[in-house]
């Protein structure tokens, strides 16, 4: 039902008319979108369907519609339901709702058959992976390197937190974390961090609140602080987020497919 509803919002768009990857560009919302495979099937089985919503959202990235959409393979979770889901599809965008892709845009995907085309992938869509649960994200801060590119750093570290005092004044604390993270770009020990804040739904029930995101090669980097991170202010402002911020959850992704940045943004953002 749920991805029912997206594929409305786009189709509705393309009939009418998600990576934030640089740190002048962090205003943006990120869908999460969670998929529990069908019995009996694996990762494998999803990969046509995907793959052709990767198209599509291809063609809005191209329109600049989209900023990038994503597929994460979960790898490892803290989650004492390893079960409920079994990857994440994520579309990030500049604005709190979606923007499909014009009808030309459209027709470049599937000729002039769109309609058709569309119905018949949201059937095959909820046939192999249904969506069981959805998420709006909005981005607080975030530092990418100007080369970021999903295939060298691969895993995606998702750490979901709560504050442990409600009234903590935890946004004197992005400023410096942010610092920290883009030390460590710099240094190459991570692809980029964001943090963001869970917008919709968002209530007590759920736990957590925020998430921070880290892009890595390997999981090596998490083993101990980079060179710059060792500094004093490092290991200040890492004890202060701790007291600040409880980890609720943590999952490792693996990105496996992916939209590319259109070419005239990828060089923009290298200048």
């Amino acid at each position: 039902m749920i991805r029912s509803l997206y594929l409305t919002l786009l189709s509705l768009s393309a009939c009418l008319s998600i990576a934030v990857s640089s740190s002048a560009q962090t205003k943006a919302y990120t869908y999460l979108i969670y998929h529990k495979l069908s019995p009996g099937l694996t990762i494998q089985d999803a990969l046509p369907v995907e793959r052709e919503w990767k198209a599509v959202n291809q063609a809005s990235v191209d329109e600049g519609n989209l900023i990038g959409w994503y597929m994460m393979a979960k790898q490892m979770s803290s989650n004492t339901n390893p079960t409920e889901y079994d990857y994440v599809t994520v579309i990030v965008t500049p604005t709190m709702s979606i923007k499909g892709a014009s009808p030309a845009g459209m027709a470049k995907v599937y000729g002039d058959s769109v309609q058709i085309r569309m119905a018949d992938l949201q059937k095959r869509d909820r046939a192999t992976a249904p969506v069981v649960k959805m998420e709006i994200w909005e981005t607080v801060d975030a530092v990418f390197s100007p080369d970021f590119a999903p295939d060298k750093t691969p895993l995606v570290v998702l750490d979901y937190i709560r504050l442990r005092d409600p009234a903590a004044d935890w946004f004197s604390l992005v400023g410096p974390l942010k610092r920290i993270a883009a030390a460590r770009v710099k240094e190459n020990a991570i692809g980029g961090w964001d943090m963001s804040r869970l917008v919709v739904p968002n209530g007590s029930e759920k736990g957590y609140g925020m998430a921070i995101v880290q892009t890595v090669a390997n999981l090596n980097v998490l083993a101990g602080p980079a060179t710059t991170g060792a500094s004093a202010e490092g290991d200040k402002v890492r004890s202060q987020a701790t007291r600040t911020f409880d980890v609720v959850r943590q999952e490792v992704f693996r990105l496996t497919e992916y939209t590319a940045r259109p070419k005239a943004t990828a060089s923009t953002q290298k200048k």
